[in-house]
């Protein structure tokens, strides 16, 4: 301590000297003379007094005062407020104020803000922006920001843009160590700091026309901060625009704030916050993402409370528009960016509930500033005026708001044409608000047909055009359609279709016709439908076939049996009188065969023949001469096809519909896979219409051909070439296939279709045919067993066996991922009775000896996902093994039989490479586990001496890098062995692999569990403490010993099984043990932790440990069992330990998981301070500061609290008589911790989604109504066993009979819980409740009042809160009454 003190006397002498030197003689050292001080500033953190810290701040704020040329400079030197913002922090807060007010801190403040907001431009650069100018993008992306450099004590260079942004970063800094002092409650601190906090504020408390000196030059600088180059960009950026809210909110309010802010802000920062809110980003911004985001947030949300609101509210209450029209006046300057930003901030203000106002007063208000804005624009230039209408009405299309059609037509009459063209953007914007503006008046009308007039355009040529005018077809369509008029749009559409010939136009699109499709039924009644029908019928039309455009149209729509009556063959009626033509445009050949189609599918038998009759001769030239690839071929083959399915002994029709099959198989699809093109048509356009639209021709191909259509087998296998055909999309049609009956209940069909897909695997020889035979295998892999018969599994495994057979030779284009579905569809095969040709034993070997070569492959790379994948695929082989040998070993073998396990012996007994020695492991077990069940070679199994094959790996002592898999698995194997020869054989291997374990987990490898897990099964002695193991996090490359890779290898392998391993390891160790012995076990863990361990595996191992504690025993009360260790105890350690693990959301999750287990499981063993302590941790926990980040962040360590406290309520119900003191408090501090998370400040938003306030709110409620409404399970004695012990018997009381104990508990629990109530109201006036979590807590609180007493605790309630408190309650009162009768759980 006395160095101390010496070190803080000798950097206060030297700050002394340091600040007395300031006062030299030249100017010119001021500079050299601020950085001594600083830089023992620096040195000097403060000690037990400040008088020279305030002589400095004084001698600063001196200094910056003046319009000399030196004040000046001092001013606007960085270091000046460097030092400023260091002695902020220093000054206690009464004696800072004072300083403050004597040096008249906020003129200075106010003049160097002004100064650096407008700084002086280089030579040659122009320091006017051009208003509503477009930036040169290119220019603007190829700026760097500058590095920024050390500042001058140079009055021309601190005029420079760099100067005044260094200068601005440090006033910033400053103001806000300053701001976040000011920033206590009036519990903290002492008195003299609360007073001079206020004093500080007082400073800035002026009013709104005298903060604006402040204000409008911080946006300017943050406005130049944003585009400019010159300082490099930094995460303290972030806190200036809530500096600028901060400062605002310390004023002087009064009625006209809005106004100020309207009059000086509303410009400069509607046009800063274009620029931040951009969709694309501004070319011309610099700062980080991060900062911008900030910004925009921070300056939308002062915008909309200081501005928008108070305008709003001054409109519902007096109509006045004064604040808004200011606010457009001052936006004039930069009117094609400001304004969109202005009608967004209008209309996504939120609601606020205080004001009385109906939608239709919101409407009108949203209407008076659409007017105002127009009236801003009336005469402005159109560079200005064109932009911003187009982007207010696109927002006001997005958000569907309810603008008036008279604005929007005079809109569009001044905006629609832009010289001879016609502006779509605005077009579709006003259609798809309000179509009534060109359907109702006759004004609409003529701007409608000035619309029309432009919509023949062409994808080819005018692709933009055409979509857009294809779009608003479809918007008129919509309107029509909502009048119920959409006799009105078919009459406009047939109309324009003859007035042009049928080629390409919007009016012939696919789109069109499918909106109009869409109404039909919605719109029309049956005799509408039937009118209009006969209209076009009448219709004498120019251009030919055009009628039939409409027809399909409508056929295409008809789904309900009256309109299908009415119009089916009424459609095919009108479109026969259209004479066929070879030389018909493609889109009226489409419709004819669309309407056709549909009147042959929805048409009886009769009926059909006689349509068939009619149009094949036709259909069968329509066939012939068209592109195999093009739209009028694809609907002429769904006619052929429909008329199949109807007439199914028709052989002309399935003569034509199989031959033109056949056909797409052999013709290529090149002409047809254009891109973007509605009507382009693919190979999979006519598989897919096929297999989902009509899977009853499937089957009829399939009995025609006898075997599955193969051009169906293309659809369903994946190419690299062709996008249409991904592995994902066609697993994804290959599994709707197999869900439909029809196919999979057919043998022939699905007979087929397995056939012709075994025939696609064959041996990998490229990319291509590698994504082939994984879609068959993933194909075969979703066909259920059933479908798959003998001959066809014993086909497949052949196949895969010969692959193998292959692959081991050259593995070059096979992955790890292909040969995991190979070893996963042999293994579906083999669980039923399968023998392929020429099945040997071998096969398996090969397999394993395959999968060891594809791994070798990638070894060197040593990822996590090919280890673990590896170890995966092992224990696919061992089910695959089992399955097949199990098959051969039956109790009356024969040839084929015995000459299998001959052979499978021969294997096993000969000699393996090292390398291959893995799979070696696998086989060798699964034949001796399932030989052992056949009693005929149970002798022949022994014979294999697995002993001798897994001992040289066992005691080898190698067990890093590479040898750590076949360790793993030769001590997999020994389960098949007799305990007692394993114990005999490798008892001088148990240091070794104690070793081998304990490092394995020091250095965080959780497969050093499973070598733990052997040696705990057969050397239990050797483990001494068997549950106290030091564990450790992941370890590096650089732990390893061996290889570089190996650590990163063991530590992915070890991974694949953690949580299994250790489970099973307690497993082991728990089995053969007592409870006493088991209880000595959780003691250990609990009370003699080591810091070293790693806290997640062992609270892993603490859960499946009390798992196994039966729990019978009831917890020891009385003081002559000291010592005694029980799950009471152990569930105290718990929860003293939750309170500490607020640094780690995943043990604290983890922990109270566990006290949980305890409370629900194992509640016989809880005693009454168990219920006591976990509540007082609850609470405890909620209101600490230091739990405020886990809470917030991780959203489930909240819902683990709510969880305890509902088991409490739930499975303990009986012993909180009494102890309601101890409940209220911890429901008080998880509510307050819901609310103060869930509400957002100017300075602090939420860090939840709006999902996971709801969420929590809800679980809170619950808890609120399990208390006020209990299940009679949770109150009735017999499911609390432990109600009668002595702690609790003071509460049983005498009751009659008759008398409810549930109702005894709402009359107990309305005593209290009025409690939570006041709280809830109090916290309403602290934070800002978000809606979300109102409306889900109304519940729980509307069932406190449903049980509190109106003469008792209501009143004492009334009595115990302020007037603003009672007028929130009254309101929730009123609520309750209306809707919150509590009507039970």
């Amino acid at each position: 301590m006395g160095v101390k003190s010496a070190e803080s006397r000798t950097g206060e002498v030297a700050l002394i000297k340091a600040i007395r030197a300031l006062d030299g003689n030249s100017a010119d050292t001021i500079g050299q003379r601020l950085e001594t001080v600083w830089n023992t500033l620096s040195k000097h953190r403060g000690g037990s007094f400040h008088a020279a810290e305030e002589m400095l701040l004084r001698w600063l704020l001196k200094n910056m005062s003046g319009s000399a040329p030196i004040n000046d400079q001092v001013r606007r030197f960085p270091l000046s407020w460097n030092i400023m913002g260091a002695v902020f922090a220093w000054i206690p807060l009464f004696s800072l104020a004072k300083s403050l007010a004597d040096r008249r801190f906020i003129s200075v403040l106010q003049q160097t803000l002004k100064d650096i907001s407008s700084p002086q431009s280089k030579k040659g650069d122009s320091d006017v922006e051009m208003k509503d100018a477009t930036s040169d993008e290119t220019a603007q992306n190829s700026r760097k920001r500058k590095r920024t450099t050390a500042a001058k004590f140079d009055l021309n260079s601190q005029q420079q843009v760099a100067g005044c942004l260094q200068t601005a970063e440090a006033v910033f800094e400053a103001l806000r160590i300053l701001l976040s002092r000011c920033d206590i409650k009036s519990t903290d601190g002492l008195p003299s700091n609360r007073m001079g906090a206020e004093h500080i504020k007082s400073l800035f408390s002026s009013s709104a026309s005298d903060v604006m000196q402040m204000l409008v030059p911080i946006l300017s600088i943050c406005n130049l901060a944003a585009k400019s180059d010159e300082l490099e960009s930094s995460k303290e950026q972030s806190t200036w625009m809530s500096t600028f809210y901060t400062l605002w909110d310390l004023h002087l309010q009064g009625p006209e704030d809005a106004s100020a802010v309207a009059v000086s802000l509303s410009g400069l920062g509607a046009h800063l916050l274009s620029r931040l809110t951009a969709t694309r980003r501004h070319p011309s911004l610099t700062i980080d993402t991060t900062v911008q985001e900030q910004w925009a947030r921070d300056l939308r949300r002062f915008l909309t409370r200081n501005m928008i609101l108070p305008a709003r509210a001054a409109f519902l209450n007096n109509r006045a528009q004064d604040v808004i029209q200011v606010a457009t006046q001052m936006s004039s300057d930069f009117a094609s960016t400001n304004y969109p930003v202005l009608f967004d901030l209008v209309t996504r203000a939120p609601r606020v509930l205080s004001e009385k106002a109906t939608k239709k007063d919101y409407e009108e208000w949203i209407q008076a500033v659409f007017d105002g804005i127009l009236a801003a624009l009336k005469g402005a230039d159109a560079s200005k005026s064109q932009p911003a209408v187009e982007a207010v009405l696109e927002m006001a299309a997005d958000q569907q708001l309810p603008l008036s059609a008279e604005s929007l037509r005079s809109v569009c009459k001044a905006y629609g044409l832009q010289g001879d063209k016609l502006n779509w953007k605005l077009h579709l914007s006003i259609a798809k608000l309000n179509p009534d503006v060109f359907l109702v008046t006759q004004e609409g009308q003529v701007l409608l047909d000035q619309a029309l007039a432009h919509t023949f355009c062409t994808r080819e040529k005018e692709a933009e055009k055409f979509d857009k005018a294809t779009e608003f077809l479809i918007h008129l369509v919509n309107g029509h359609a909502r009048a119920r008029d959409l006799q009105g749009f078919i009459k406009t559409w047939l109309t324009y279709l003859d007035k042009n010939e049928p080629s390409g136009f919007p009016w012939t699109s696919g789109q069109l016709a499918n909106a109009v499709a869409k109404t039909v039924e919605q719109s029309l009644t049956v005799g509408q439908l039937v009118d209009i029908l006969s209209w076009v019928d009448g219709q004498k039309t120019k251009q030919k076939g055009v009628k039939l455009i409409i027809l399909a149209a409508i056929a295409n729509g008809l789904s309900l049996e009256a309109y299908i009556d009415a119009a089916n063959m009424r459609t095919l009626e009108i479109a026969s009188k259209e004479k066929f033509d070879k030389k018909d445009k493609s889109v009226i050949s489409t419709a004819r065969w669309t309407v056709a189609e549909k009147a042959i599918s929805r048409a009886t038998v009769a009926d059909a023949k006689s349509v068939w009759g009619s149009v094949h001769s036709n259909l069968k030239t329509t066939l012939k001469r068209s592109e195999t690839y093009s739209p009028e071929a694809f609907a002429a083959f769904k006619c052929c096809a429909a008329a199949w399915v109807k007439l199914a002994d028709d052989d002309e029709a399935a003569s034509l519909t199989s031959s033109f099959v056949d056909k797409l198989d052999k013709k290529d699809d090149t002409k047809g896979t254009s891109k973007g093109d509605e009507s382009s048509v693919s190979k999979s356009s006519y598989t897919t219409w096929i297999l989902e639209g009509c899977p009853h021709l499937v089957s009829l191909l399939t009995k025609r051909q006898s075997a599955f259509p193969p051009t169906l087998i293309s659809a369903l296998t994946p190419s690299e070439k062709d996008e249409s055909r991904t592995l994902d999309s066609v697993q994804v049609l290959a599994q709707q296939i197999l869900e439909n009956q029809n196919i999979v209940g057919n043998e022939k069909i699905i007979g087929g279709l397995v056939d012709k897909t075994i025939s696609l695997i064959e041996t990998p020889k490229g990319p291509e045919s590698l994504i082939v035979a994984r879609g068959a295998i993933q194909l075969l892999l979703e066909v259920p067993m059933e479908a798959l018969t003998r001959q066809q599994r014993e086909s497949i495994m052949k196949r895969l066996i010969s692959q193998a057979k292959k692959i081991v030779d050259k593995p070059k284009h096979v992955d790890a991922q292909y040969w995991s579905l190979v070893l996963s569809l042999m293994t579906k095969l083999m669980s039923k009775p399968t023998f392929y040709e020429d099945m040997k034993f071998d096969d398996l070997e090969t397999a394993g000896r395959c999968l060891r070569k594809i791994y070798k492959k990638s070894e060197e790379k040593g990822s996590t996902e090919t280890i673990l994948q590896e170890r995966e695929d092992y224990r696919l082989l061992e089910a695959l093994a089992t399955s097949t040998i199990r098959q051969m070993c039956v109790a009356y073998p024969e040839e084929r039989e015995k000459a299998y396990i001959a052979n499978a012996l021969t294997v096993l007994k000969s000699d393996s490479e090292e390398a291959y020695i893995a799979p070696r492991l696998v086989l060798l077990r699964a034949f001796i586990s399932v030989a052992r069940e056949n009693e005929k070679i149970k002798d022949q199994a022994d014979s294999l001496n697995l002993l001798a094959t897994v001992k040289p790996i066992i005691t080898s002592k190698k067990w890093r890098g590479k040898k750590l898999l076949p360790l793993l698995l030769a001590l997999e194997a020994t389960d098949v062995l007799e305990p007692k020869d394993v114990k005999k054989k490798f008892s001088s291997a148990v240091d070794t692999l104690l070793k081998a374990s304990n490092w394995l987990l020091e250095h965080g490898y959780q497969a050093g569990w499973e070598v733990r897990t052997f040696i705990a099964k057969h050397f239990r002695e050797e483990l001494g403490a068997p549950l106290q193991i030091v564990t450790g996090a992941q370890a590096t490359a650089d732990d390893s010993e061996e290889e570089g890779n190996d650590a990163e290898k063991l530590g992915s392998v070890a991974a694949a099984f953690e949580k299994l391993s250790v489970l099973e390891y307690v497993d082991v160790v728990v089995s053969s043990v007592d409870e006493d012995t088991k209880l000595g076990y959780l003691k250990e863990l609990l009370l003699g932790e080591s810091e070293t361990s790693d806290g997640s595996s062992r609270l892993l191992i603490v859960e499946r440990l009390i798992q196994h504690i039966s729990g019978t025993r009831p917890p020891v009360r009385d003081d002559s069992s000291q010592g005694h260790f029980d799950l009471a105890h152990a569930h105290t350690l718990l929860c003293s330990r939750l309170s500490h693990a607020t640094n780690s959301p995943a043990q604290f999750i983890q922990i109270a998981k566990i006290v949980y287990l305890l409370l629900d499981k194992k509640a016989n063993c809880m005693t009454q301070w168990n219920i006591d302590s976990t509540l007082s941790a609850v609470s405890a926990i909620a209101c600490d500061v230091s739990s405020t980040t886990m809470l917030t962040t991780t959203p489930k360590t909240y819902e683990s609290l709510c969880h305890l406290v509902e088991i409490v309520i739930k499975r303990h119900r009986k012993r909180l008589d009494g102890h309601f003191h101890i409940l209220i408090p911890a429901l008080q501090s998880l509510l307050r911790r819901l609310i103060s998370s869930a509400s957002s400040t100017s300075n602090a938003p939420s860090l939840l989604s709006d999902s996971t306030k709801e969420r929590h709110a809800k679980l809170l409620s619950r808890l609120l109504t399990l208390i006020t409404e209990p299940t009679v399970a949770s109150v009735s004695s017999r499911s609390n066993t432990s109600t009668t012990t002595k702690d609790t018997e003071h509460h049983n009381y005498q009751h009659q009979p008759l008398d409810s104990e549930k109702d005894k508990a709402k009359r107990y629990a309305g005593q209290h819980m009025y409690l939570v109530l006041m709280a809830y109201v109090k916290l309403q006036l602290e934070f800002v409740v978000p809606l979300v979590v109102r409306e889900q807590l109304e519940t729980g609180m509307f069932s406190i009042v449903d049980i509190t007493p109106a003469e008792g605790e209501l009143r004492i309630m009334n009595d115990g809160m302020d007037p603003s408190g009672r007028v929130i309650f009254r309101e929730m009162y009123k609520r309750w009454e209306r809707f919150g009768k509590w009507s039970g759980v």
